[in-house]
Formats: structure tokens, C-alpha cells, sequence
């Protein structure tokens, strides 16, 4: 007799992760909320073991608040006509091990700021690729406009 045990993943089991869950320790709970109720979000992570899926998570609350705060930044220079810079950034408390990543894209956005050419920051929010394809603009609104319809748009 052959006896088969089937076992199923799902998103859902994967956003069972609370905003006080020791990986979001040191991130904003808002924005961790608002990650972890992300349909997108949880696409994102679908089919990943818990460990992958919880790092995953992790920097998706660091880049909604880095593309946020570029953003931010981006309507100032529109307005001033002087790039304010990127504010700094927050760190988790226990960083997932592709936090480096993370650094990476930071850079890419000071860098940027730094220019002197706002175009490459609009390129970079607006881009299919980038974060702004997918982050609401205005935070908590899952179903809103995206940074990169509201650049777009001229927002």
C-alpha cells in the first residue's frame, strides 16, 4: 500500500507575518502593514519557503519607504528647482541576508539625487522596472494611483 501526502503553500501562509514580527523590527509599522496587505506583495512571495518569503517582505518595506521618500524628494526639486537629496534611510534590526540589495538601490537613488539632472530620477520612479510601477502613491491606498502614473501624470 502506497500512502501519498500532499501538501499545498499558499500566499496566505505567508502573510500570517505580523508587523511586530522580529524581521520588521526597526521599520515603520505603517508601511509594514501596508506591505503585508499588498496583493502585489503577496504575489510576490507566493510559492516561498517562510525564511525567503519573510526576507522578501523586509525589503519591500524598505523600498515602499526608499521609492516614498524619492518620490518626496523628486515633487521638491519639481517645485524648488534644487534637489533636497534622499533622506536616510531606515535600517532593520535584523537585516535579511539580501539586505545589500537594498544598499545597492539606495545608492542608485542618491546618486541620482545628487545629479543635478532630475530626469534620471523621474526615468528611475516612472520605469516599468522600477518601484514606482507598483507602489501606491499615496501610502495605504493599495488600490490608487502607482508613483509612476502619478510622475507620469505630472504629480
Amino acid at each position: 500500500m502506497t500512502v501519498a501526502l500532499l501538501a499545498g503553500c499558499s500566499a496566505k501562509a505567508d502573510s500570517e507575518l505580523s508587523a511586530s514580527d522580529p524581521t520588521f523590527a526597526g521599520l515603520d509599522s505603517e508601511v509594514t502593514k501596508e506591505v503585508l496587505a499588498s496583493p502585489v506583495a503577496e504575489d510576490r512571495v507566493a510559492g516561498d519557503d517562510p525564511a525567503v518569503a519573510s526576507a522578501r517582505y523586509q525589503g519591500m518595506v524598505r523600498n515602499f519607504v526608499l521609492c516614498r521618500d524619492a518620490y518626496a524628494s523628486y515633487k521638491t526639486w519639481l517645485k524648488s528647482g534644487e534637489s533636497p537629496g534622499l533622506p536616510r534611510q531606515p535600517n532593520p534590526t535584523n537585516p535579511a541576508p539580501t539586505a545589500g540589495d537594498m544598499e545597492a538601490d539606495i545608492k542608485l537613488f542618491r546618486d541620482d539625487l545628487d545629479s543635478g539632472d532630475i530626469s534620471l530620477v523621474r526615468e528611475r520612479l516612472s520605469s516599468a522596472n522600477g518601484c514606482g510601477g507598483w507602489i501606491p502613491a499615496t501610502p495605504g491606498d493599495l488600490s490608487g494611483q502607482t508613483i509612476a502614473d502619478a510622475v507620469k501624470a505630472g504629480r
